[in-house]
C-alpha cells in the first residue's frame, strides 16, 4: 500500500508482528449534512478495512472519532437558536443514519470529543510539563520551536506547507481568540479561551474548549497502542491537522514515531473543482441515493 507518510509503496507489518491491526480514522465534524466527497472518504476506507479483515485475515480494530466540539458547530448553533449539544447530535445521528444507508460498517469503538474534555486536559497539562506547550492569556499553544529544537521533525506528512499561513489560520477557527498571545504564527492552539456567549469547560488556564488537533491525539491514545499501525482521513487533513497530531503526540510519549502508516483518500471532483461546501457544489449523500442504489 501506499503509505502517506513515506510517499513509498512500503510492505505493510503490524507494530505486534501479528494479525493484530490497530487502525484510527478521523471522523465528521458534524454541523451540516454529509456529502459524496465524504462517501468517497468512509466507503473507501470501509473496503479496504473489509479486506485486511477477510481476505488477510487481520484482526482490524478502527477506532473513530467524532467532532462534536468545533466553531462551526459553534456559529451553526447560534445562528440557528439551538442549544449547542442537541444540534450537535442531531448532524451526529444523520452522519451515521448516511454511513449505515451505504452499508459502511460502524468503527469498533467511537469517541466523541465532548466526552474526552477532561482525558485533553491532562494530555495538555503533560505536554505543558515536557516543555512542549505553553499558556498565554487563557489559552494554551504548542511550541513548534521548542519541539523542533528538541530533535523532532515537524511537519512530516508535508514539510514544505509549515509557513502556509493561510491554512493554518483557517485550521485555527473563525473563533479563535488571534495570533497576538502566540509566540509563532505556527504555534497551534490546544485550549481556546472562551469567548461570552460560546460553549466552555473548566481547566486550570480558565473556561475554554480543546483546539481542534488535539482531540483526535487524546482519542487515539486512549483506544489504541503507541505506535498505531494505519491513521486514515482525507487527504486535506494531512496538513495542518495531521501534522499537528504526529507533533502532539510525539511531545506526549516523548518518542519519534506515533503511526506507522498514514491512508489518505482523494478528493471527490466536479467539473475539475473539488467537492466541498465552501464552494457549494456538493451533493448530499441522501440526494445522491434518491437516484443511486448503494449496492
Amino acid at each position: 500500500m501506499i503509505n502517506s507518510l513515506t510517499l513509498e509503496k512500503d510492505e505493510f507489518i503490524t507494530q505486534t508482528g501479528d494479525q493484530n491491526l490497530y487502525w484510527y480514522m478521523c471522523g465528521p465534524t458534524v454541523y451540516d449534512a454529509a456529502h459524496l466527497g465524504h462517501a468517497r472518504t468512509y466507503v473507501g476506507s470501509d473496503i479496504l478495512r473489509r479486506v485486511l479483515r477477510d481476505y488477510f485475515h487481520y484482526n482490524v480494530y478502527l477506532s473513530m472519532n467524532i467532532t462534536d466540539i468545533d466553531d462551526k458547530i459553534i456559529m451553526r448553533s447560534i445562528e440557528r437558536k439551538q442549544p449547542f449539544s442537541e444540534f450537535a447530535r442531531f448532524w451526529e445521528k444523520d452522519f451515521l443514519d448516511d454511513m449505515a444507508a451505504l452499508n459502511v460498517e460502524p468503527p469498533d469503538v467511537m469517541t466523541r470529543v465532548s466526552e474526552y474534555v477532561p482525558d485533553i486536559v491532562a494530555y495538555i497539562e503533560k505536554m505543558i510539563s515536557n516543555g512542549y506547550a505553553y499558556e498565554s492569556n487563557g489559552s494554551v499553544y504548542f511550541d513548534t520551536a521548542t519541539f523542533k529544537e528538541g530533535g523532532h521533525c515537524y511537519g512530516k506528512l508535508e514539510p514544505n506547507s509549515v509557513n502556509d499561513q493561510e491554512r493554518l489560520d483557517e485550521a485555527e477557527g473563525a473563533l479563535s481568540v488571534g495570533a497576538a498571545d502566540k509566540k509563532s504564527p505556527g504555534d497551534f492552539a490546544l485550549w481556546k479561551k472562551s469567548k461570552e456567549g460560546e460553549p466552555y469547560w473548566e481547566s486550570p488556564w480558565g473556561d475554554g474548549r480543546p483546539g481542534w488537533h488535539i482531540e483526535c491525539s487524546v482519542m487515539a491514545g486512549d483506544t489504541l497502542p503507541c505506535p498505531m499501525d494505519i491513521h486514515s482521513g482525507g487527504i486535506d487533513l494531512r496538513f495542518p491537522h495531521h501534522d499537528n497530531e504526529i507533533a502532539q503526540s510525539e511531545a506526549y510519549y516523548d518518542c519519534k514515531q506515533w503511526v506507522n502508516y498514514f491512508l489518505h483518500t482523494g478528493h471527490l471532483h466536479i467539473k475539475g473543482k473539488k467537492m466541498s461546501k465552501s464552494l457549494k457544489n456538493f451533493s448530499t449523500i441522501k440526494d445522491a441515493l434518491k437516484e443511486y442504489s448503494a449496492k
